[in-house]
């Protein structure tokens, strides 16, 4: 319906967009500086009014919302309040040169050059250029985002998911030069990718994000990094990788792309309906497995694809878990984008350990099955790895019971020495146990 809105004006496409979105003014990344600087000019005598070229509906629950304005004008469905239009409206209502404005874009250049005083938010030589023809008054500069801002937005912690494409030629014992050259490309193409998803998937969740406990300090919830600013980012990361995926191999670029498609079903959609969720988000592991094995040529057992289907099960259920434990006041508000209630919490721990210990039994039988000797000598060690296993996944879930599991699995690993610990003694026991037959 966008282009017929459209048809009828910028006001009416702004109207029609704030009866059909329901935006939640209370969570809105507001500028404190500005709000302070706004509160002192009223405490010393002035008359503050809202104008803005946004929707009169939402235009007054923000003004409602913050309580600091005598009055508030925004556009209507037959008036767009924007530029020079706002800039006659104001010298209609209150006088040439009678009133002080504060703005934050190109378009409010209009309005400043009619104004006493010029107040500006953002970008400096926005107010150069106003500063010619009017006083200067406070500037609020907007801060560019960091390169550790970007990195967060990119969720470039989460990076450490795609060695799982390496796990199949680790664990085939295939070291040559040429299949780690190919899995290290698909490393950064899944990476490139992911971080394109992860970007649009922070965009769709806006709403829960900025009322979730710690997830409204993410970038874009926080208003770190503009909305625009994602979109463009978030377009540009999945045109580099969809297509040059298929460069380096049609099999992964087809599954790069199912890879795509399935989050942004799951961003959009899935998340929502109980369970499925939990199952489609450890799909997300196993995909980079087989994109893994398609890259490198390496056959998967059927032993390793179905203790990865458990094990990654029980992380998504925790991460499930976590969030029903630390955001039970937005589910009960019905405001966390899911589907669960909380009295689901145990329910969803006992599926996830009943998952983690069915990946230990599947790896122990595994260990105990002919297939093992076709790549280790010495299967006997290997046995060591399910208790270390097991433990891991205990103490996943005693985190998780405690409320000292936040987000993601993997940020915990990231962080935990324990994990580390782990790490190691599991690759020493791959160690002392592999040897080619061969």
């Amino acid at each position: 319906m966008l282009p017929f809105w459209l048809l009828g004006g910028r006001a009416n496409l702004k109207s029609q967009l704030a009866q059909r979105a329901q935006l939640d003014v209370t969570s809105l990344p507001y500028r404190q500086d500005v709000l302070e600087f706004l509160k002192e000019r009223r405490s010393a005598g002035g008359r503050l009014v809202l104008v803005t070229a946004g929707a009169e509906e939402l235009a007054r629950r923000v003004a409602e919302f913050l309580g600091i304005f005598d009055s508030c004008f925004a556009s209507t469905r037959n008036d767009n309040l924007k530029g020079r239009g706002k800039a006659r409206f104001l010298c209609r209502e209150f006088g040439e040169r009678a009133f002080e404005y504060i703005g934050d874009s190109r378009a409010d250049v209009a309005v400043w050059q009619c104004s006493s005083i010029a107040h500006f938010v953002g970008k400096e030589r926005v107010a150069i250029r106003a500063g010619q023809s009017v006083a200067i008054g406070r500037v609020f500069p907007v801060e560019k985002a960091t390169f550790r801002t970007w990195i967060a937005a990119l969720r470039g912690h989460h990076w450490l998911k795609n060695l799982l494409l390496f796990l199949p030629l680790a664990l085939a014992h295939r070291f040559d030069a040429r299949s780690w050259m190919m899995a290290a490309a698909a490393f950064g193409f899944f990476g490139v990718c992911a971080s394109g998803v992860y970007v649009l998937n922070d965009l769709l969740d806006l709403h829960s994000d900025r009322i979730h406990p710690w997830k409204r300090k993410r970038p874009f919830a926080a208003g770190d990094v503009s909305i625009p600013a994602g979109l463009v980012i978030s377009s540009a990361l999945l045109l580099a990788a969809l297509p040059g995926s298929f460069f380096l191999s049609r099999n992964f670029g087809l599954v790069l792309t199912g890879y795509t498609f399935l989050t942004i079903w799951y961003s959009v959609h899935l998340k929502k309906v109980v369970l499925l969720d939990a199952f489609v988000l450890s799909s997300f592991y196993s995909i980079r497995i087989w994109a893994g094995a398609l890259i490198t040529l390496v056959p998967l057992s059927n032993w390793f694809v179905s203790f990865a289907l458990f094990f990654f099960l029980s992380l998504s259920m925790a991460k499930r878990y976590s969030e029903l434990v630390h955001a039970s006041d937005l589910i009960e508000q019905g405001h966390s984008g899911r589907g669960y209630v909380v009295a689901d919490r145990s329910l969803l721990m006992n599926l996830g350990i009943a998952s983690g210990f069915s990946a230990v039994v599947i790896f122990t039988l595994y260990v105990h099955s002919p297939e093992v000797l076709m790549l280790y000598q010495r299967p006997g060690p290997l046995m060591l790895l399910a208790p270390t296993i097991a433990y891991w996944l205990s103490r996943l879930w005693l985190k998780a019971n405690r409320g000292e599991l936040h987000e993601d699995p993997v940020v915990l690993a990231m962080k935990d020495p324990v994990s580390y610990a782990v790490a190691a003694i599991g690759l020493l026991v791959l160690i002392a146990s592999a040897a080619k037959l061969h």
